[in-house]
C-alpha cells in the first residue's frame, strides 16, 4: 500500500465529505436505488457510526481526501438468521474503495483497522451481507475470516449473509 494512505478512524472535520463519499459509493454499486431520499444510516450517521458504543467508521486517506472506507454499528437482527443472540453483534458496511485506488490493499488495511477496534471494544461477532453481481466480495470477505451463514432472495437481490467471530481476549 503507498505509504502516503493514511487509514484512521473517522475525525470530526471528514464527517461531511465521509457521508458524500458513502452516499457516492452508493450510487455506483446500487444506482437502481438511493437516488432520491437520503437513507437512515446518512442520516443518523453521528448516532449510528461515531456516537454509539458499538459505531465505528473507518477511512482511507489520500492528501485529505477520503478514497476508501469501512464502518460497523449495532445489529439490529432484521434478518432470521443462524447467528448466537447472545453475543455483542456489529454489522459491517461501507467498504469502498475508489476505482482509482484499488489494487494496493486499502480494503484489507481498513478491514484489518475495524477489525482492531472492534475487539478493542469488546465486540464478540461480526456480520454483514453481500451480493454476487459486487466482484469477488464474497471472496474477499472469505479471506477476511468471514463464513456463509446463508443465502437467499430479498427483493431483486441473491444475498450472501456471512459472519466473523471474534476473539476478544485476542485484543492486545
Amino acid at each position: 500500500m503507498n505509504r502516503s494512505i493514511q487509514i484512521e478512524c473517522l475525525q470530526d472535520a471528514d464527517i461531511e465529505q465521509a457521508k458524500q463519499f458513502a452516499l457516492a459509493s452508493r450510487l455506483l454499486l446500487f444506482p437502481e436505488v438511493y437516488q432520491s431520499a437520503i437513507p437512515n444510516d446518512i442520516a443518523n450517521f453521528q448516532g449510528l457510526y461515531l456516537e454509539h458504543d458499538l459505531g465505528c467508521f473507518v477511512v482511507a486517506k489520500s492528501a485529505d481526501r477520503i478514497i476508501g472506507s469501512v464502518a460497523y454499528r449495532a445489529y439490529d437482527r432484521r434478518f432470521q438468521l443462524p447467528m448466537s443472540q447472545h453475543l455483542s453483534t456489529v454489522e459491517v458496511v461501507k467498504l469502498f474503495v475508489d476505482p482509482d485506488y484499488r489494487r494496493q490493499g486499502i480494503a484489507n488495511a481498513l478491514c484489518q483497522c475495524l477489525f482492531e477496534h472492534a475487539q478493542a471494544a469488546q465486540i464478540e461477532q461480526l456480520y454483514l451481507h453481500t451480493h454476487p453481481f459486487l466482484p469477488a466480495a464474497e471472496y474477499f470477505w472469505q479471506k477476511q475470516g468471514f463464513q456463509q451463514i446463508k443465502r437467499e432472495w430479498i427483493a431483486q437481490y441473491d444475498t450472501i449473509h456471512m459472519q466473523r467471530l471474534l476473539s476478544v481476549c485476542d485484543a492486545t
